[in-house]
């Protein structure tokens, strides 16, 4: 009998891979034209590239931001697949590799890409990629299928929910991944706030994603003392930490970071339960 009911768990476990695609900021970490440490720079966790993350269930693949290096990412982490894009906002850093989803038109059957933004996020992608939403589908070439977010969706068997965050002038959208009604993923990157109401929402989250850009102020990111402080609040079964420039060096500073608190590292991967 007890057999019978382990087997039975786990063929109902349901799959919900994630993967940091990029932990860095803007510039990315090593920084043009700075010098650092021999042991910095081969630690391979330190190389940053810019923030985004991959989504797999058994029927969804998800990106979220398209970052300038989107290819390396990819090709490191041997993707084939993306079914939708999602947008937390429309600066560089997170959506100059867009053309780059080309191939996931082409690998998709030739068809358009879906792409989840806001008003504001996606009207300055058209603006970038005018060539792409205007023009005729052209095999080979990047096509989008444009999606205004408003409020809550539903992707493949995820439930998402975005929620506004304070992100300098421009702001930006923090997203919450349910999966059969458990709280899977926070992604609450590249912000100075998050909102009570995203912070309730998130609470007891498996895993939660926060913006740490560095230890001191900044206007528009959360330091390390404001993440560990939301990390606090939402209490997730474990808190990742990203968008992280090179004030860091992970061995190093890992050791001062709380029980269940992570610095994120490209390549970084978690199967959920």
């Amino acid at each position: 009998m007890w057999k019978e009911i382990v087997i039975e768990a786990k063929q109902k476990s349901v799959k919900f891979d994630f993967t940091i695609l990029g932990s860095g900021t803007s510039q990315g970490v090593p920084i043009i034209g700075a010098e650092y440490p021999p042991e910095f720079l081969a630690n391979p966790k330190n190389h940053r590239t810019r923030s985004s993350i991959y989504i797999e269930t058994e029927e969804i693949r998800i990106l979220v931001d398209t970052t300038p290096d989107l290819r390396t990412q990819v090709l490191r982490e041997n993707i084939r697949h993306v079914d939708a894009v999602l947008f937390t906002h429309s600066h560089a850093d997170h959506v100059m590799g867009l053309d780059d989803c080309r191939r996931f038109c082409a690998i998709n059957g030739h068809k358009p890409l879906p792409i989840y933004a806001n008003e504001k996020t996606m009207r300055d992608l058209e603006r970038v990629y005018r060539y792409a939403f205007e023009s005729p589908f052209i095999r080979g070439y990047f096509k989008p299928e444009p999606h205004v977010i408003e409020g809550a969706f539903s992707l493949g068997d995820l439930q998402i929910t975005p929620f506004k965050q304070e992100h300098g002038s421009m702001g930006s959208l923090g997203f919450l991944f349910e999966q059969n009604g458990q709280k899977r993923l926070a992604y609450y990157n590249d912000c100075k706030k998050i909102s009570p109401e995203a912070t309730l929402a998130a609470e007891r989250v498996q895993l939660v994603v926060l913006d740490a850009l560095r230890p001191m102020e900044h206007p528009s990111h959360m330091t390390l003392d404001e993440a560990l402080t939301a990390a606090r609040r939402i209490c997730a079964d474990e808190s990742l930490l990203s968008h992280l420039t090179d004030f860091y060096d992970h061995d190093r500073d890992s050791k001062d970071l709380p029980d269940g608190v992570l610095f994120a590292y490209d390549g970084l991967k978690r199967s959920l339960a």
